[in-house]
């Protein structure tokens, strides 16, 4: 594919990815022909939009109604600008309801066919398939943190409702010291790339290569399942991580958020 639609494929992938999470209890997906966008009582971030493909004359009301819903769950909301989103001033329309762009984060392809083993890792790290996630009542979780708030736990039964879906296509991957959860994060296998999502290391074992073995182990994964491309959308933290395992960026995605905090609609 090309460098365009490799780009395509991250901002495709990431409508997939809200569209397999609307089977999860207490997540409301809508599927819009403009625009695929998710409410849901977990973490901020995952109250987004994305593949925005509004039209011009009618892209405020749009936003209006989307923006609207947001505020009646009561938590913070975001929106994923590709670079094909449409009409091409949606970013500054997001500026006039309080929205503010956090980042502008490389979206990544990584040809996994190419992905070796590294082996600058611990020689005691393992690597497994996680079926029994209550393992995390006694274990921090590498992405999460103590599941200690409604947040965390609603996050935990998204995860195991995800990795329980037949037939499957979420597995949560571990990476682990003495039998303890060091790294963690999610594999999606889409309709035409795998995924890497919720990728995290716990902050003391962290610089020691654990994150890019697991990358690599997730890649080499999704190439056993007969996917031959890998993508993601990188935090500043992970992309070099990502880029020793061999991700490069093919496009930019833009991430506009507001809390929604006493704001009001536009008029």
């Amino acid at each position: 594919m090309s460098d365009p639609d490799l780009a395509r494929a991250v901002e495709r992938h990431t409508a997939e990815w809200f569209e397999i999470q609307g089977t999860v209890p207490g997540v409301e997906l809508h599927r819009d022909p403009d625009a695929v966008w998710i409410v849901q009582p977990g973490s901020a971030w995952g109250n987004a939009a994305v593949e925005l493909r509004f039209k011009k004359e009618s892209a405020g009301a749009r936003l209006d109604q989307i923006i609207r819903r947001y505020r009646m769950n009561g938590r913070g909301a975001g929106f994923w600008i590709s670079p094909f989103a449409t009409p091409d001033d949606v970013g500054e329309r997001l500026r006039q309801q309080g929205f503010r762009c956090r980042k502008h984060f490389p979206g990544m392809h990584c040809d996994v066919t190419a992905v070796k083993s590294h082996e600058q890792t611990p020689a005691s790290l393992e690597f497994a398939v996680i079926k029994d996630h209550s393992i995390f009542k006694t274990h921090p979780h590498p992405y999460y943190g103590k599941i200690s708030t409604p947040i965390r736990r609603f996050q935990m039964a998204r995860v195991a409702h995800l990795t329980n879906l037949r037939p499957q296509r979420v597995w949560e991957l571990m990476a682990a010291l003495e039998g303890g959860p060091v790294g963690s994060c999610l594999l999606f296998l889409g309709h035409r790339v795998a995924g890497l999502h919720d990728v995290g290391v716990i902050e003391s074992e962290r610089r020691r290569g654990i994150g890019t073995a697991l990358v690599a182990y997730g890649c080499r994964f999704a190439h056993d399942r007969g996917y031959r491309g890998a993508v993601l959308i990188a935090a500043g933290m992970g992309e070099s991580v990502y880029r020793r395992v061999g991700f490069r960026e093919v496009c930019r995605m833009s991430y506009w958020y507001s809390s929604l905090v006493k704001r009001r609609l536009r008029r």
